[in-house]
């Protein structure tokens, strides 16, 4: 049923579904527009001349970061906001400041021309951040592609960071950064933020497809041509100007919705397919469809519904006359989406459609740092010039909080700043009294500067200070009543030495020496109980929220707590579970694992714990109250235990299909396919990036071997044996070590670990960068050539010359690989086995990497599979986000 009401559309919703079209004002000038030219030298603007878009340079909004200009080809080819960079070598994240309007909502678009601006020729990945949530990886492909990354966002605060994240893979760079007000009941969702996968123009034909934006498109969104490169349906297109009076909320470009794709055949479906990226099966989708009748036929009518997966998803429309009529879900739609659209059975027409968007939802979930805590780190940053890289939020992401201070992360509330490091900073002047703002710090370091005046009475009425250093300054007066009151009171540690000016001080050198004795001391109980404790007690939260961190009383050395949701047995039922031990399914260091069934149905593994293992019992705690805590779908889970005064042992989920190792051996007749390679390798990777990012406090397995990752019934990998395991600092990934005694399995062993017992989380990713060389040649850490032992990497490193794919893949495969697919993988894991750890990735690019990889494997695979099987009229969109076209296979 169709009602109208002056210019204004209202159809029937259905299951959630409704489409809304509304009058609204055009305006084609540029107001609200901030256009940013990023590396632009002279603080300037200019006007574009192929769009008419006034651009500015970025130096108002970011402290850091080198201009770079391109290379002149893509120079005299791209619009002049690509003819420059700002790159960012120093520091692990830098940050543009935009100021926005609060609550208002904005298309924020990002864009990368690489252009070779550095000389090197090198491409590089980096991560890109929308304040503290990762929004997407920027993965440069090409030299002179440009890579836009586009999101409809709403600012929570007045001001937005969009920022660059070094993850070890090349020097971050941005080509500009662009933000277009949209109309606030546009685009809606029930939460998060929409990133765009496509914007499409459908209908185009002719030779010169063209893309199109502002001025075009009033809200200077990117339009680009889907071409019919199977000639399935016809064309339709009009020269009159479809929504002249701008009456759609939406407000697609009248050029774009000008022309359509109809059906050949009246009765076959127009089809809109595509598949979530390979293990995001979860991921949510909002599809907004544009149609609009442009073609008037006597006593003719085009009606049509929309069915998606097979379910009804929008009742019977037609579209008007030159009027847009957008159709969008208010629900995600979840993984796969199938949509057709049908010729209704009262249509003389077959279905058509003129334009396009699917987004994801991205559910932005991180809390910012309390904004009193930000507006006085900021205060203070202004008050004394600091040039810290101070950029973006200063606690999140977890990783690259600002340097010299520290935060604490509550459950349900934003972080707030503890401790604030401005140590021989340069500081001048007074302390300045936004440091009172910070209600919830607890030490405060101003020592070795050149700050004066009187020390101000308000850091008492700071309730939770409790460490104080303010040596080597140049303070006057006397110390206020209300600090010496909380002195006395045992309430705050004070430190006042070397200000001369200052009643009371007295050189430090008196103290220093009193320090050599005292804190070596305090260092070495301080060390001793780590290790004690680090024996009995593994702590590791899940980041699903983030935790204050309470640290647990040690448990009796003979026994460990563990959480009731675990099933305990006696030694009695274990030996019942196992039919007395009769079924070993491996030996180790720990002890034996031995195949049983609880209930008579359910089949488990189960570990005891060899009773003349030295290292065992330290082992058995490590790993209890590892899996106690750590719920990750990529690690082997814990079912019960048993911890009788004798007998100690743990209870696994059963893995059906043993270890990697297994399938990668020439004894077996059971050969992995390359796609089947990929996903082991992928969920092994993603059970490790988990441990390294994914727990407070993170850890290190220490052991990654091929042994350790084991297969379920469907071959699901999953990361095992974490007895040697180790939690670490988030300090300890940049360049400092854990020392700790040589643990692990030789061949896979870290060269640094090796030789000196310093770790950190690269240590890891060495180990299983063999792993994925294992897995892509199929042969062992080790071989006997002539008599001389080889290791898999010196082997792979002598035939990478040749240039030769086939000789390095695993020759069971038959070559049935995707040969970019396989290049792909053998540069990532000699990325991960670098004998330098910062050349070295971080596991989450690894992963990235790696679904990148099985991606274009899927692709390849399910091109030829779809080709023929979607019918004569449809459009489909492939795994890895973009539309699928058939290209020639190159390298």
């Amino acid at each position: 049923m169709l009602l109208r009401l002056n210019k204004q559309i209202l159809f029937a919703l259905l299951g959630g579904l409704s489409l809304i079209l509304l009058v609204h004002a055009q305006d084609e000038d540029q107001s609200g527009f901030i256009s940013i030219d990023c590396g632009r030298t002279e603080n300037s603007s200019y006007t574009e001349q192929t769009t008419g878009i006034n651009y500015i340079s970025d130096t108002g909004f970011v402290d850091t970061g080198e201009s770079k200009l391109v290379l002149r080809y893509v120079k005299d080819f791209y619009q002049q906001r690509y003819w420059g960079v700002r790159s960012f070598p120093e520091g692990i994240r830098n940050c543009y400041k935009i100021n926005v309007t609060t609550g208002d909502k904005y298309l924020i678009r990002v864009s990368f021309v690489y252009g070779n601006y550095d000389g090197k020729g090198k491409l590089p990945t980096f991560l890109l951040y929308l304040g503290t949530n990762l929004w997407d990886s920027v993965k440069v492909r090409n030299e002179s592609y440009v890579i836009n990354k586009e999101l409809i966002h709403v600012a929570p605060q007045n001001y937005i960071h969009v920022c660059l994240v070094n993850n070890g893979s090349g020097v971050p760079f941005i080509s500009a950064i662009e933000l277009r007000p949209l109309t606030v009941t546009s685009y809606p969702t029930q939460t998060g933020s929409l990133a765009l996968n496509w914007r499409l123009d459908i209908g185009q034909t002719g030779p010169d497809l063209k893309s199109y934006r502002y001025p075009k498109d009033i809200h200077d969104r990117f339009w680009d041509p889907y071409e019919d490169v199977d000639n399935v349906w016809f064309t339709l297109n009009t020269s009159s100007t479809v929504d002249f009076d701008g009456h759609n909320l939406y407000e697609p470009a009248s050029v774009v919705m000008s022309t359509a794709a109809t059906a050949k055949n009246a009765t076959d479906p127009l089809m809109l397919r595509w598949d979530p990226p390979v293990d995001a099966n979860d991921t949510k989708y909002y599809v907004y469809m544009h149609f609009a009748e442009i073609e008037v036929q006597a006593n003719e009518s085009r009606w049509q519904y929309i069915t998606n997966n097979g379910k009804p998803y929008m009742e019977s429309f037609a579209a008007s006359y030159l009027y847009t009529t957008t159709i969008y879900s208010t629900k995600p739609q979840r993984g796969s989406q199938n949509f057709s659209i049908i010729k209704a059975e009262n249509s003389t027409l077959p279905p058509s459609i003129n334009g396009l968007e699917i987004y994801t939802l991205k559910e932005f979930l991180e809390l910012e740092t309390n904004q009193d805590d930000v507006e006085a780190i900021i205060n203070i940053k202004s008050a004394y010039e600091i040039t810290k890289n101070w950029q973006g939020d200063p606690c999140l992401p977890l990783n690259y909080s600002w340097e010299g201070i520290k935060c604490n992360y509550l459950q349900s509330d934003s972080p707030r700043i503890i401790s604030l490091d401005l140590s021989s900073s340069g500081l001048t002047g007074e302390i300045s009294p936004s440091i009172s703002n910070l209600a919830m710090i607890k030490t405060l370091d101003l020592s070795n500067n050149n700050l004066t005046g009187p020390i101000p009475d308000f850091l008492s009425q700071l309730r939770d200070l409790n460490i104080l250093n303010l040596e080597n300054n140049k303070f006057t007066g006397s110390l206020p009543l209300g600090l010496t009151e909380k002195i006395n009171n045992d309430l705050l540690t004070i430190s006042l030495c070397d200000n001369p000016n200052l009643a009371g001080s007295e050189p430090c050198k008196t103290k220093k020496n009193k320090n050599k004795i005292i804190i070596p001391i305090i260092g070495a109980i301080a060390g001793i109980s780590a290790l004690i404790l680090a024996g009995a007690v593994f702590l590791c939260f899940c980041k699903r929220k983030r935790k204050n961190v309470a640290m647990n009383p040690k448990p009796n050395p003979g026994s460990v707590e563990l959480e009731q949701k675990n099933r305990k047995f006696t030694y009695s039922e274990i030996l019942k579970i196992t039919n007395n031990r009769q079924r070993v399914l491996g030996k180790g260091g720990f002890g034996t694992v031995y195949h049983g069934y609880i209930d008579d149905k359910t089949q488990v593994a189960v570990k005891l714990l060899s009773q003349t293992s030295s290292q065992g019992l330290q082992q058995f705690h490590a790993e209890v109250h590892l899996l106690m805590r750590v719920h990750h779908t990529n690690l082997t889970s814990l079912v019960g235990y048993c911890d009788d005064e004798l007998n100690k042992g743990l209870v696994y989920e059963y893995m059906a299909n043993g270890n990697l190792q297994a399938y990668l051996s020439d004894k077996t007749s059971d050969v992995l396919t390359w796609e089947g390679r990929l996903q082991i390798a992928t969920e092994a990777a993603q059970g490790l990036e988990y441990l390294h990012y994914g727990c407070k406090p993170p850890m290190i397995h220490r052991d990654v071997k091929s042994t350790n990752i084991l297969l379920s019934e469907k071959f699901q990998a999953k990361l095992s044996d974490f007895g040697l395991s180790r939690n670490f600092a988030p300090g300890d990934r940049d360049g400092t070590h854990i020392v700790t005694g040589v643990a692990g399995t030789p061949g896979y062993l870290a060269p640094e670990y090796h030789q000196s017992n310093r770790l950190n989380e690269k240590s890891d990713v060495y180990s299983f960068g063999i792993v994925l060389l294992e897995i892509i040649t199929g042969r062992p850490v080790y071989t006997r050539t002539n008599g001389e032992r080889t290791h898999i990497t010196r082997w792979v490193e002598l035939m990478l010359p040749r240039g030769d794919i086939y000789s390095i893949i695993d020759p069971m495969l038959e070559r049935n690989f995707n040969v970019n697919s396989a290049w792909k993988a053998v540069e990532t894991a000699m990325a991960c086995v670098s004998a330098e750890p910062s050349k070295r990735p971080v596991m989450s690019t690894v992963v990235m990497e790696l679904k990148e990889c099985l991606a274009s494997q899927l692709d390849l695979t399910n091109f030829n599979s779809e080709e023929t099987a979607l019918g004569s009229s449809s459009i489909y969109v492939s795994q890895n986000n973009s539309i699928m076209m058939m290209r020639p296979s190159v390298r």
